[in-house]
Parts: C-alpha cells; sequence; structure tokens
C-alpha cells in the first residue's frame, strides 16, 4: 500500500465520483496537522533531499499529484509548490510522473503537473535534463497538431520548449 496503490485505483473513477470522496477528504485533512500537511510540508521543505532514491521521491510526487485534485485552492497551491522544490533537481522522475498522469480525466491535474515541469525547468541548472523534458512536453501537447483546449496547460507547457530553445 503506498502511492502506486493509491494511483492505480485513484486513476480508475469518473472526475466525479472521485472528487465526492478524495477530493472531499483532502479538503477536510488539509490544516489538521495530519500526514496531508506532512507530505506537503516535507516536500516544499529546502532540506536536502539527494540522499532519497528516485523511488522514494516518484512515490512521494505520485501523491502530491494527486492532492492536485482538491478544488482547495490553498493545498492545491502548496501541492503544486511542493512538487517544484521536490523535483526540480530531478526533472527524470518529473518526466516519468508527467507520463502516468497523461491520461487522467481531472484537467486541473495535468495543468498543474505542467506548471510544475515549467517551475522546475525554470529553476533547473542542468540543461539537458530541461532538453529531454522539452521533447517529451512536444511529444505529449503538440506534436499532433491538436493541443489540448486548456490555455494553461498549453502555455506551460510552450514556457519549457522556449526555455529549452533559449538554453
Amino acid at each position: 500500500y503506498n502511492a502506486n496503490f493509491l494511483h492505480k485505483n485513484l486513476i480508475k473513477f469518473e472526475l466525479a465520483d472521485r472528487d465526492a470522496w478524495w477530493s472531499i477528504f483532502l479538503h477536510y485533512q488539509y490544516g489538521e496537522h495530519g500526514v496531508i500537511d506532512r507530505i506537503v510540508d516535507w516536500a516544499w521543505s529546502p532540506e536536502d533531499k539527494s540522499y532519497i532514491n528516485d523511488e522514494s521521491i516518484h512515490l512521494c510526487g505520485i501523491a502530491l499529484s494527486w492532492f492536485l485534485t482538491t478544488s482547495n485552492r490553498y493545498l492545491r497551491d502548496r501541492a503544486t509548490k511542493a512538487l517544484v522544490s521536490l523535483l526540480t533537481r530531478r526533472i527524470h522522475v518529473l518526466r516519468k510522473i508527467i507520463h502516468e498522469f497523461l491520461n487522467v480525466n481531472d484537467p486541473y491535474v495535468l495543468e498543474r503537473l505542467f506548471a510544475v515541469a515549467y517551475g522546475c525547468a525554470m529553476r533547473s541548472i542542468d540543461n539537458n535534463a530541461i532538453a529531454e523534458l522539452a521533447e517529451d512536453v512536444y511529444e505529449w501537447i503538440f506534436k499532433d497538431g491538436t493541443p489540448p483546449p486548456h490555455i494553461l496547460l498549453r502555455d506551460y507547457a510552450r514556457g519549457v520548449i522556449e526555455l529549452a530553445l533559449h538554453r
């Protein structure tokens, strides 16, 4: 029972069904100093996480990505910033997480994951990782000529690609 189990189960739900219990759960747990707050606070903290293996970072990233379903703007914003903090030096893990969420039926989740990608690219000094991320973003969003109608998602994706080209 870890974040892969959580992902495997939450991805199956229709948006309304998942929101009816999961997003409500997140809303009421946020601010209670429980597991939701601890995960966000730990991931966002500036403490060194270089000693933590990629799989553990990946699992934390999956859990935080599911926090993006909530309508609680404060939790969604904090989870987004926590993901950027956690994944800036591990863009290869971010690419894996985004790939796992490409078919999620919640537009907020994908929008925020591409915001995370843009944030990580902006903060990263690893030009090769940024280039690989930009290639994936192009494949996922623009290659077939019909990008999603979600304007913020497209703008974040474009930002990643433009930054890679600039670098």
